[in-house]
């Protein structure tokens, strides 16, 4: 049965541009699921647009594409972000039902905010290397591939070289290996045949014009297929030149199922690329499209036709070398059976095999969960109880925010599952100097900020789907919130081990924990395990949800079932001078097996000496057991004669009594 939800691919290069990987694969695909081709925008001044509002038309049995008119100069940076508005909210629009899978194959897209659907960054050349070749910035390339490595579920290059680099860029992506395809051998008749050779593709600075000179120089004769794109005069003369040979035949432009047939009338195919960092990372479909024509290819030596490791491809790099194997497979007599087992090699690299395995890879990068997640932060909501006196403490704001910056928003900007939305709630009353601080840190989408005085629970819930409807989706039948303060961090995986315990979880609501977390009081970190810690979450469905703030998260599995998740260390928690309650718990920990997990959050976390470690052992862990066995038996009877709010007056009467004294953290 075809699947109902298509598949937007958001291109790099045109639909009526050159067949190259995108067309050839996205028309592939179409032969199991719809695709929606999203053509880069279109100046409004230029050819491709079709007037001044988006478009869509059938270019492809099963494909549909949409092209979206911007204004001219659209990679002008004022004008690059209207245009990026202005097609984000066209595909928002147009995305009904909700795409499957969203796939991002251009050096200058990015994933549209809020898409739906597994999320596929396709990489199918080394675009830094070849941002001059492409007349492209290499800044903002690197950027927007940053950005979408970061936001993917799924990576694919096509070449081992090309996942290598983007490994290098975002350290620790995993990234699938998807090279080109060709299409469907023909039947390659050999008596079609003429002694002499084929280059098809784009010709332009990727070439080596020493070596087609010399094939040239040799006698052997020569067929062109393909489009001049050179940037370079001096590449350009070079062309010429070649070109104007009694033995060249440039037949310019061809689609591919015409090409294929002119390939069907040579005796060997070329690729003669020179070797830069831009061919070593590419995979040339011209070497797939010649086995598949039946011809034996001699081709330079890079990584993707080693990878191809056919006895039908030579490797030669000299031009003189190169030159000689050309000359004596062209005037070879075509063998029927060569021809056959070259074309039964390229059957196992049909488009359609790539199709097939990108479907699959998409398939399985499919979330445990589903529904909506949120991360929810009560940043400086004023608050009456103890937590007022701290708050009201002169500089606790300025000093607030700047943990939030070092530690919380750098920590769930690293999260290695981008599947969630973070709402904070801030006082209407902030000053001016930290509305411009707020202003500046959601700028990117990281967070929507809320001003509430108060937030009771049909407020929390409508603000949560005002979020998903604002990003052009609906909420889903399940919701997982998280209570995140603006003081603490998460490790690179806390959101992605949440969303795999809450697809997992079988009860129509639980309450999930990650038990183990690290908590950081200046140089020294301590591990401890915290069953009913502040990083608490509830997963439910959306309707008559009461989220993570129904209750104070040590008391949540009264009303609920409680789930917790394993593994290492999930939280950080800061200890400092403005903390309302936090204090140092756990032992002494080495930072060294942790900071991959947390990024940049561990710096100033030293290992203990020989002596810190008998001193915690012989007094701190002692002291400190008894310390805190004290408090839970007085907070458990205060609780069973007080209640809730008798415990928050005490708590208020003991901090004014001390005048706000730290005492130990």
């Amino acid at each position: 049965m075809r699947p109902t939800t298509p598949l937007l691919w958001i291109a790099g290069t045109p639909w009526d541009a050159i067949a190259g990987t995108e067309k050839q694969l996205a028309t592939a695909l179409a032969a199991h699921r719809d695709v929606i081709w999203a053509d880069p925008p279109a100046p409004v001044l230029g050819d491709r647009a079709k007037g001044i509002l988006p478009s869509r038309e059938t270019v492809h049995p099963g494909v549909e594409r949409l092209t979206v008119p911007v204004p001219p100069g659209a990679t002008r940076p004022v004008v690059r972000l209207v245009a990026e508005r202005i097609l984000r909210r066209a595909l928002l629009k147009m995305r009904s039902p909700s795409p499957g899978a969203v796939v991002v194959a251009g050096p200058m897209a990015r994933f549209p905010r809020g898409a739906a659907g597994i999320r596929v960054f396709f990489v199918t050349d080394d675009w830094l290397a070849g941002a001059a070749l492409m007349g492209l910035p290499a800044g903002r390339i690197r950027r927007c591939m940053e950005y979408n490595l970061r936001e993917a579920d799924l990576v694919v290059a096509v070449s081992p070289y090309l996942a290598a680099q983007l490994q290098q860029i975002v350290p620790g992506t995993e990234v699938m290996v998807l090279p080109n395809g060709c299409l469907t051998p023909s039947d390659g008749q050999a008596q079609t045949r003429r002694p002499g050779a084929a280059l098809v593709g784009q010709l332009n600075e990727r070439l080596d014009l020493e070596i087609l000179q010399a094939v040239v120089a040799s006698g052997t004769a020569l067929t062109v297929i393909g489009p001049r794109t050179e940037r370079d005069p001096a590449v350009g003369a070079g062309l010429d030149d070649l070109l104007s040979h009694n033995n060249v035949t440039w037949l310019g432009e061809m689609s591919a199922a015409a090409a294929a047939e002119q390939l069907e009338t040579v005796t060997v195919g070329i690729t003669p690329y020179s070797d830069t960092p831009f061919n070593r990372a590419s995979f040339p479909l011209k070497t797939l499209d010649y086995l598949s024509a039946g011809l034996p290819v001699v081709a330079t030596d890079l990584p993707a036709a080693r990878w191809l490791n056919s006895g039908h491809i030579l490797l030669e790099d000299g031009a003189e070398g190169f030159a000689a194997a050309v000359k004596r497979l062209a005037n070879e007599t075509p063998d029927p059976e060569q021809i056959r087992m070259r074309q039964q090699a390229a059957m196992e690299h049909s488009w359609g095999s790539r199709a097939r395995d990108l479907l699959q890879a998409i398939e399985a990068s499919a979330p445990a969960f589903t529904g909506d997640h949120f991360l929810i932060t009560r940043f400086n909501l004023p608050t009456p109880g103890a937590e007022s006196l701290v708050r009201a403490r002169e500089g606790w704001l300025r000093e607030r925010a700047g943990l939030f910056e070092r530690y919380c928003l750098a920590s769930v900007a690293a999260q290695t599952n981008p599947r969630f939305g973070w709402v904070i709630y801030f006082d209407p009353e902030s000053p001016g100097w930290l509305r411009e601080k707020i202003s500046d840190w959601s700028a990117g989408g990281t967070f929507t900020p809320v001003f509430r005085a108060s937030v009771n629970r049909a407020e929390l819930l409508g603000d949560l789907r005002a979020v998903v409807q604002d990003s052009g989706q609906v909420p889903g039948e399940a919701l997982i919130t998280t209570n995140l303060d603006n003081d603490d961090g998460l490790a690179t995986d806390f959101v992605d081990r949440l969303q795999r315990a809450a697809g997992e979880t079988e009860p129509a609501r639980a309450a999930l924990y990650l038990p183990r977390g690290l908590i950081l009081h200046g140089t020294s970190l301590y591990a401890r395990t915290d069953r009913t810690n502040a990083f608490c979450s509830v997963v439910e469905p959306w309707e008559d949800a009461l989220t993570c703030w129904n209750d104070w998260h040590t008391m949540l599995g009264r009303s609920m079932p409680v789930r917790e998740v394993p593994g290492p260390p999930g939280w950080l928690q800061i200890v400092h001078g403005g903390n309302v309650s936090n204090r140092i718990r756990g032992r002494r920990t080495a930072p060294g097996p942790h900071r991959r997990s947390f990024p940049g959050l561990l710096d100033s976390a030293l290992p203990a000496s020989v002596l810190d470690q008998a001193r915690e052992l012989l007094l701190t862990l002692p002291r400190r057991a008894a310390r805190d066995g004290l408090r839970s038996a007085v907070k458990t009877v205060l609780l069973r004669v007080a209640g809730k709010d008798g415990l928050d007056r005490v708590k208020e009467l003991l901090r004014a009594r001390a005048g706000m004294g730290s005492g130990e953290r």
